[in-house]
């Protein structure tokens, strides 16, 4: 059969549409992708987009061709923030600093964070007083960087936290819009530099290099977090990081372990609130487990229904809604080519937004995460932490924090909803509410 020509998505050459890439580039090309079905491509100049959402071509490019795609420019540009971390490296940079950090997420570890993210659940809760309104995704984010401050670096970063987020959040606006002036030639024609932006990284650049200076001048032996891992960690050839690398890593870590799990507990409590069954059903998971003397100490912790709310939260706002690629060489997709040189874009949104895969896509249902239907699931049907070797490291980190904030919360305080209207999307580097998330706090009685 002959090779079939990639569907052109034509109309997002309009003017309209490439201000609102302008605007925001993110929520342009998460409107583009949704748009392409299976497979589609967009051109503007010398950009060549190709969307592919058909789960077997996304394992395709993801794991059986792996090898064929570096990182797509566009994701490069969140380097200006996390140096050569993780989330943006290549090649022997990526596999040496991805061996080095893997340690810090082997199982046993993790079950070690268990009681840290549960205390601090509590601690939250504590904080508020019944009947308080919060600002939900403020408080999501406190929480989780408190998670991993103390999770990965052994330190209370609470008298830093509002000043600490702020400061990311700015830094991934600014990400943001850099990725634009890859993406699109009119956006890199009136795209400014951002010096507010400019200060805030210079700010948290600050704070962490403050971190390792401290670190590295403790006595050895010191402890064993994650800052530690890094100092001590030497590769075959008995070479260790910079603090440059070791700053790039830490920064990477606090970004994704803190940006992208407060994101999707702000749109889980959002949900949860709006669906009284799924709640009452977290309460009572909670109460019984309480009731059996199953805690947060336990290993590994196990709240089954609890862990199903948070998968299906993540699919409908993952964590990372675009995974970009490069093709280095030519890949064959059924009957399609991705030609060498062509940028891919994979959404991880519109993926778990397939009917075929998840019926009734729009509708919040745990259920889809029973494990009967999830080893239905097809192979790359679902991919929040994107898969194959890239698939992100600290998935199953992730995973641990959130079940154990949602169970911690279930059996302490109920968010009601207070926000008035529907709450949309703004795609930034995660997919972040409209506008400010405000709940009632409803303080739940231990009798």
């Amino acid at each position: 059969m002959a090779d079939h020509k990639i569907p052109t998505l034509g109309t997002f050459r309009s003017l309209s549409s490439l201000l609102e890439a302008f605007k925001n580039p993110s929520a342009f090309l998460l409107r583009l992708s949704c748009a392409a079905g299976d497979i589609g491509q967009f051109k503007a100049g010398p950009v060549h987009i190709i969307c592919v959402n058909r789960p077997e071509w996304v394992h395709t490019i993801l794991v059986e061709q792996a090898s064929a795609f570096r990182k797509m420019p566009a994701v490069k540009t969140l380097s200006v923030f996390t140096g050569d971390g993780l989330l943006v490296s290549d090649g022997t940079t990526w596999a040496r600093h991805r061996r080095l950090v893997a340690p810090a997420f082997h199982r046993q570890r993790i079950l070690a964070y268990q009681e840290v993210a549960a205390q601090a659940a509590r601690e939250t809760i504590a904080s508020w007083q019944d009947g308080q309104v919060i600002d939900l995704e403020r408080e999501m984010k406190r929480l989780t960087l408190t998670i991993v401050g103390r999770a990965l670096f052994t330190r209370d970063v609470n008298e830093i936290a509002d000043g600490f987020s702020r400061d990311v959040d700015c830094a991934l606006d600014y990400v943001n819009g850099l990725s634009g002036r890859v993406t699109l030639p009119l956006v890199r024609s009136i795209a400014r530099r951002n010096r507010e932006a400019l200060a805030a990284i210079a700010r948290v650049d600050a704070t962490v290099r403050s971190l390792i200076r401290a670190r590295r001048a403790q006595p050895a032996p010191r402890g064993d977090d994650f800052l530690d891992m890094l100092l001590a960690a030497q590769t075959e050839d008995r070479e260790s990081l910079t603090d440059d690398e070791v700053r790039d890593e830490v920064i990477t870590m606090f970004v994704a372990g803190h940006e992208t799990v407060a994101t999707v507990l702000t749109w889980l409590f959002y949900l949860v609130a709006r669906l009284p069954e799924v709640q009452a059903r977290l309460e009572r998971e909670a109460r019984e487990a309480c009731a059996a003397g199953d805690t947060q100490n336990s290993a590994p912790f196990q709240r089954p229904y609890a862990l199903r709310v948070y998968k299906e939260a993540m699919r409908l706002y993952p964590g990372g809604f675009t995974i970009g690629r490069e093709a280095i060489r030519d890949v064959r997709l059924g009957n399609y080519i991705i030609p060498a040189g062509a940028w891919v874009m994979i959404s991880p949104y519109s993926v778990h937004r397939n009917p075929a895969i998840f019926p009734e896509p729009e509708r919040f249902n745990p259920e889809r995460f029973a494990l009967e239907n999830e080893q239905a699931l097809p192979r790359a049907g679902y991919i929040p932490f994107g898969i194959g070797p890239r698939a992100c490291i600290g998935g199953q980190f992730a995973l641990m924090e959130g079940q154990i904030v949602v169970s911690t919360f279930a059996q302490h305080a109920r968010l009601v909803n207070v926000t008035p209207g529907e709450v949309g999307i703004r795609p930034l580097v995660t997919l972040r509410p409209s506008r400010k998330i405000e709940m009632r706090v409803e303080k739940i009685s231990s009798d």
